[in-house]
């Protein structure tokens, strides 16, 4: 994890820091709709998206407890898991009440090489789970989904970095042979919990960064972009 105030950012260069980190913690960032649009085109092509979006490019979205995720817990997972292309990032900013529920992260390519080989033959297919249908994906974007079938292997190299990553979105993931209570057991002991103050902004690489949200009570809203890194 690196952190930084978001009056010293340009003087680093944020996608180099990513990869080689892969979670950036932006500390006092306090803004405004078009900041938040220009701090994500500084990362990567931005993702265009349908529903809870905020910007004419319809690159940002609001999850917030009324809304996209709700206030449920949201399980262990690496976001877009289900999604084809190129990896995707995620940059997350706390612009209300982000506290109500703290975010954990595991970097899973430190996983270690016994825990690996448990998973080295392993493959997972990986769809929306049901609870997040109607929030997130519209009828089509779910068909198109299913028609995709994405499956990726336990076992990945990072297409940048070239690092071995130990992958398994386990709360998107629709079929797998194996038990997955070793791999969630690590990232239990090794896992980082990120408690939000305010004007947080988090960026991480969602290859090497599984994550997870417990429920809260109260009114939360964050704005959140996806990248290709």
């Amino acid at each position: 994890m690196f952190e930084v105030q978001y009056n010293d950012i340009n003087n680093f260069d944020l996608h180099k820091i990513l990869l080689e980190h892969g979670l950036i913690v932006i500390r006092n960032a306090c803004l405004e709709v078009d900041d938040f649009e220009e701090l994500t085109n500084k990362m990567g092509k931005s993702l265009v998206t349908t529903k809870h979006v905020l910007n004419k490019a319809r690159t940002i979205q609001e999850l917030s407890n009324k809304g996209l995720f709700s206030n449920g817990d949201v399980g262990w997972h690496n976001d877009w898991s289900y999604g084809r292309g190129n990896y995707f990032g995620t940059i997350l900013h706390n612009v209300k009440n982000g506290h109500l529920s703290p975010t954990w992260f595991c970097d899973t390519s430190n996983a270690p090489k016994d825990l690996k080989n448990i998973y080295k033959n392993s493959i997972g297919k990986y769809y929306p789970p049901a609870d997040l249908h109607n929030l997130c994906f519209t009828e089509k974007q779910l068909a198109l989904l299913k028609k995709q079938k994405i499956t990726r292997p336990f076992i990945t190299n990072h297409h940048i970095t070239g690092e071995e990553i130990l992958y398994c979105s386990i709360n998107t993931i629709q079929e797998n042979k194996v038990d997955l209570k070793p791999f969630e057991n690590w990232i239990e002991e090794n896992a980082y919990m990120h408690n939000w103050q305010d004007n947080d902004v988090l960026i991480w690489d969602n290859l090497k960064m599984i994550h997870k949200r417990v429920a809260f009570e109260g009114e939360r809203l964050l704005w959140r972009t996806q990248f290709i890194i």
